[in-house]
């Protein structure tokens, strides 16, 4: 992108570790474009808070480019602010560019100046399952859909795909997409890739359809991602169509309805309780690993061993505790962990463990999981399951 500023979606190691400081991180919930000037006022607030800590703790010649790239940042917020409402902009800035999420959850109203950037608002959107796809699935029509936290849209077949699928189904497909328009999917849609409706589908004709999607699915449209894939039909359709599937990352549980006749947002819902219920699962699943080997070396609650694990790169998932803040941080070449005196006014006011050792798991490809402070064992408010 222009102007020093750069829109990410993904993790990005070299970004966390090897940035320069002076660095900023602001958190806004936006409003879409109905609360735009709200959000720009917003934006300015947090920025003169952000400047207010920068002039606290460093030379002004020290983030002369910090300072400009927020000034471009500001003057192109509502092009770069989170299209969705009850969604968020994470603004991380340092001298050199600005990298930006459009994140589909609210995180904020946050400002953080130090030396490293602060990233535990972006857990979420960094774990299991805040990008995924879901396919659609009829007798004769499917979709295949992206999805985040926010919102839906429709993955196009490539023209060859369709020259295809009308060669194979000559009768259902007339090689015209839109045959179907569901309107009150709005923009999300329409889903279906124009598949003519018949009132009698033989389940032969139904199971060679389904063979196709799968080949289709695997090697085109899920081919080179890791994203997860969320089956959405009938329960019949359901169980004929995962007797067949390699599709990969398909998971266990699918949503059991006709797209056709559902409206986006309750389509979003339901996936995104679909994404929350298999997270559930593989944070138990993992805690319980932790339980195992904890008392064999292979993972702890004590914050020093975490630290010392990190540095040596073998930590497999790491459990933090929701609104857990711990004043402190750790020296990211020995390990060694270093807490603060808890400001008296809550406020973050310098580096946070939580957050230290978040960015570093991040780094090394570990899973994070931010849980229900009595989900976590110990009494640290951390835990590490390791891969050795």
């Amino acid at each position: 992108m222009e102007d020093g500023i750069s829109v990410l979606a993904d993790f990005d190691s070299a970004l966390f570790e090897h940035e320069e400081p002076p660095l900023v991180s602001l958190y806004l919930p936006t409003h879409g474009r109905a609360g735009a000037e709200e959000d720009r006022i917003r934006f300015k607030g947090l920025v003169e808070e952000a400047r207010g800590k920068l002039a606290q703790e460093f030379a002004h010649r020290e983030h002369t480019g910090v300072d400009a790239r927020l000034d471009e940042v500001a003057a192109r917020l509502e092009e770069l602010a989170s299209p969705v409402p009850g969604g968020s902009l994470a603004v991380l800035v340092g001298n050199d560019r600005a990298y930006l999420y459009q994140l589909g959850y609210v995180a904020g109203p946050l400002a953080f100046a130090g030396e490293r950037f602060y990233v535990r608002p972006l857990l979420k959107n960094f774990s299991f399952g805040s990008r995924y796809f879901l396919l659609g699935l009829s007798a004769d029509r499917f979709a295949f859909v992206h999805g985040d936290f926010g919102s839906l849209d429709r993955v196009e077949l490539p023209a060859d795909v369709l020259d295809e699928f009308s060669e194979e189904f000559p009768l259902v497909y007339d090689g015209h997409e839109g045959a179907l328009d569901y309107s009150s999917l709005e923009n999300h849609m329409p889903p279906y890739h124009g598949y003519k409706s018949r009132n009698d589908v033989r389940k032969e004709e139904a199971g060679k359809f389904f063979q196709h999607v799968n080949k289709v699915v695997t090697e085109y449209l899920a081919q080179g991602t890791e994203l997860p894939v969320i089956l959405v039909s009938l329960p019949e359709h359901q169980a004929a169509f995962r007797r067949i599937s390699t599709v990969p990352r398909l998971l266990h549980e699918g949503i059991e309805k006709d797209i056709g006749g559902m409206e986006a947002p309750e389509l979003l819902a339901d996936a995104k309780a679909v994404i929350e219920h298999v997270r559930e699962a593989r944070a138990d699943e993992l805690l319980e690993k932790l339980g195992d080997a904890a008392p064999h070396g292979g993972g702890s609650t004590d914050l020093s061993a975490i630290g010392l694990a990190l540095v040596e790169r073998k930590v497999r998932a790491l459990f933090v505790a929701e609104g857990a803040y711990i004043p402190g941080g750790f020296d990211d070449e020995t390990g060694e962990v270093f807490l603060f005196e808890r400001e008296p006014h809550g406020r973050f006011q310098g580096p946070e463990l939580a957050d230290a050792f978040a960015r570093a798991a991040l780094a090394q490809d570990a899973e994070v999981f931010e849980l229900a402070p009595e989900k976590i064992p110990g009494d640290s408010g951390m835990a590490a399951l390791y891969r050795y």
